[in-house]
């Protein structure tokens, strides 16, 4: 077949090239004749004596494969499903769920900056939207070569798990965040957020708390020490007066017990912060310069007032237990996002400063808010 249309192609050439000579009678019409045959003749015999014939059944080398690879037919469909997207809103800018479409259709396509522009087009429909904002999130990091994830980033999922503190993805885009950022303490944090909205045992649960037993060897802790107490039946007890009177007493030989705090609101706060919250009791070393925490509690929606005990269980690492302080800083803080780190509209105490070896039993009262 090949030759057959290489002889046809060539024959139909050389009559075009000597058209002019054909069709008046001259001498020069018999060479023109004679060379629209010999032509097409001697370069199909060039080509099999010089050229690569063999190559004619041959596939196409990888190069040229990855050349046609973006002109496939699912490409092509891919395409025109964009462009009928692309159409639909054109006539319908202001529907939320075709912008959605359409991002998700590129960014499965990895056409990542403009899945960034239809989620922002989105975003700009609906500003509050908790999910959109993580979808653009995370969309905003793919556009990095690198992976970086931005202040930008950071600030949109933390608006996003202020309005919904259940945004999975929300949740373990932070924890990534606060790892890359140094902060394994705040990312397991998120992460042990996230593994109590998944189903126990699922394969997503697993990866989430495999990343925690790494973030927690990281900062140098033994697993079976917790970060953050999970709220339970018995991690808080509601406040009677009993419990608020008693301190805790020391050992007989002197070792620390935990320091029993008593955690209540003032009127303000208590009319202000919502049903959905988490409060975090943080344990510091005092001093002029606030540092890092030595120890954290966390619980989800628990009831207050509440009375809860400070032991070396909540330390947030093993080689520098709570215990080994003389005198410790605690300070308790109302996340609406569910961040550890203060937000603007977070209720915090002030930070009591109390000794190991004494018996006070430390109040604290939520009623300043973050601005």
């Amino acid at each position: 077949m090949f030759w057959a249309i290489a002889a046809a192609a060539l024959f139909v050439a050389a009559i075009i090239t000597f058209f002019p000579l054909l069709r008046r009678k001259s001498l020069w019409q018999p060479a023109a004749l004679a060379l629209t045959f010999l032509l097409p003749a001697a370069g199909l015999w060039i080509y099999s004596d010089v050229g690569t014939p063999e190559a004619i059944g041959m596939a196409p080398t990888p190069r040229q494969a990855e050349s046609t690879a973006g002109h496939s037919p699912e490409s092509a469909e891919m395409d025109s499903m964009i462009a009928g997207l692309r159409a639909k809103l054109a006539e319908n800018p202001a529907d939320l769920d075709g912008w959605m479409l359409l991002a998700r259709t590129l960014r499965a396509t990895q056409r990542f900056p403009e899945a960034v522009t239809a989620l922002e087009t989105a975003h700009g429909i609906d500003p509050e939207n908790p999910f959109v904002m993580v979808e653009l999130a995370e969309t905003w990091i793919f556009t990095n070569p690198d992976g970086r994830i931005e202040d930008r980033v950071v600030s949109m999922l933390e608006r996003a798990l202020e309005i919904d503190p259940s945004q999975q993805k929300a949740l373990w885009l932070m924890g990534i965040a606060a790892s890359k950022a140094g902060d394994d303490a705040f990312a397991i944090s998120y992460w042990e957020s996230l593994l109590e909205l998944l189903e126990p045992g699922s394969q997503v649960a697993q990866s989430v708390q495999v990343q925690i037993d790494e973030a927690k060897t990281r900062l140098g802790m033994g697993l079976e020490v917790a970060t953050a107490a999970p709220v339970t039946e018995t991690s808080s007890e509601p406040v009677a007066e009993p419990a608020i009177a008693v301190a805790q007493a020391p050992a007989e030989d002197g070792t620390w017990q935990g320091t029993r705090v008593s955690i209540n609101t003032s009127e303000e706060a208590g009319a202000a912060i919502p049903e959905q919250f988490v409060l975090y009791v943080m344990i510091r070393s005092p001093g002029p310069a606030a540092g890092p925490p030595i120890g954290v509690r966390r619980l989800i929606n628990p009831a207050l007032p509440l009375a809860l005990t400070i032991t070396d269980r909540d330390s947030m690492l093993k080689e520098r237990k709570i215990s080994l302080e003389s005198e410790i800083q605690i300070q308790a803080r109302i996340s609406l996002s569910g961040s550890p780190s203060a937000n603007s509209g977070d209720w915090q105490t002030e930070p009591v400063t109390v000794a190991l070896d004494s018996t006070e039993n430390v109040e604290l009262i939520l009623d300043q808010r973050v601005e």
